[in-house]
């Protein structure tokens, strides 16, 4: 059960300090982590005005835990600690990833939960390759991989049902636990986009280059030209693509970073750091699952 929201107001965030706590929209999805440094006064008023919300209280330590707190988005956790499952907040569309347990199967699946009955089964969408369900078999046993904020889960499930109709989708056995590891790294995968620079919106462009490294929170950029100062701010515009699923980004961002460096072609090239401004929670979802599908094949 979500804790109860209450209103942020603009005097609760102050400028330039991390976020006491992480902010949500009425609907309860998540907008700013915990720790996330508000850098300007427009920002925040964006955010008011969209409606902005936290919960009531922090959620209290659970002695059933190993760290003594729950699992949550953001929230780190020390190498190797087992997770009762249901600490781990999954929600119906997260995105997880199947392998077969049997040697020489490989092969890793990405599906998404569609919703939990506790102690009896996960449900999940039926793997898809090529736009054709892969054969999955009853008691066949698979690694469930899984990102919660920076923490990577993993668990072992056997498949107790397959069900063809009206859809595909698996019953996976119900973990009592699940292991879980921090990432040492900023949740960023390398990429390769297209962007388009701009003075700001519905300015001039300035500049286009493409986007070599991307998270949710920014984008380090190669440009054949400089642009802009550091601390300085742009408008810019971006596609991203995740399986069916295509997004314009458009957003300001704060130019953090310069340097060179030679692309894959052997040319120098500007590289800018950049921190997005607000993005629409759709938008900052199919980021995340871009991330996501990188580090899955990491781990």
């Amino acid at each position: 059960m979500k804790d109860a929201l209450i209103p942020v107001r603009k005097s609760d965030i102050a400028i330039g300090k991390p976020l006491p706590w992480a902010v949500y929209d009425e609907q309860h999805v998540l907008l700013l982590n915990k720790g996330v440094v508000v850098t300007s006064e427009h920002q925040i008023e964006t955010l008011i005005e969209k409606g902005l919300y936290r919960e009531e209280r922090p959620r209290a330590l659970d002695p059933e835990c190993p760290q003594g707190g729950e699992v949550v988005q953001g929230q780190p956790l020390e190498d190797g600690v087992d997770i009762p499952f249901d600490r781990v907040r999954f929600a119906p569309g997260d995105l997880v990833q199947l392998q077969g347990l049997q040697e020489g199967m490989d092969e890793r699946y990405n599906v998404r939960i569609i919703g939990m009955y506790k102690g009896k089964s996960v449900l999940v969408s039926h793997p898809v390759v090529d736009d054709k369900l892969i054969f999955v078999r009853e008691g066949q046993s698979f690694l469930v991989r899984a990102f919660s904020g920076v923490n990577v889960c993993g668990f072992k499930a056997r498949v107790l049902k397959v069900n063809l109709l009206p859809y595909a989708y698996l019953h996976l056995s119900y973990p009592n636990a699940v292991h879980a590891v921090r990432v040492r790294q900023a949740l960023r995968a390398p990429v390769d986009i297209i962007i388009a620079i701009y003075e700001c919106e519905g300015g001039p462009l300035i500049a286009s280059g493409r986007i070599v490294d991307l998270s949710v929170g920014g984008a380090r950029v190669h440009s054949p030209v400089r642009f802009g100062e550091k601390g300085g701010r742009v408008f810019i515009t971006f596609k991203v693509k995740l399986e069916d699923i295509e997004e314009i980004v458009t957003t300001p961002a704060i130019i953090r970073s310069f340097g060179e460096e030679t692309d894959d072609k052997g040319r120098l090239m500007q590289v800018v750091g950049l921190q997005f401004g607000e993005i629409n929670p759709a938008q900052r979802l199919i980021i995340m699952n871009l991330v996501y599908q990188h580090l899955f094949k990491e781990y």
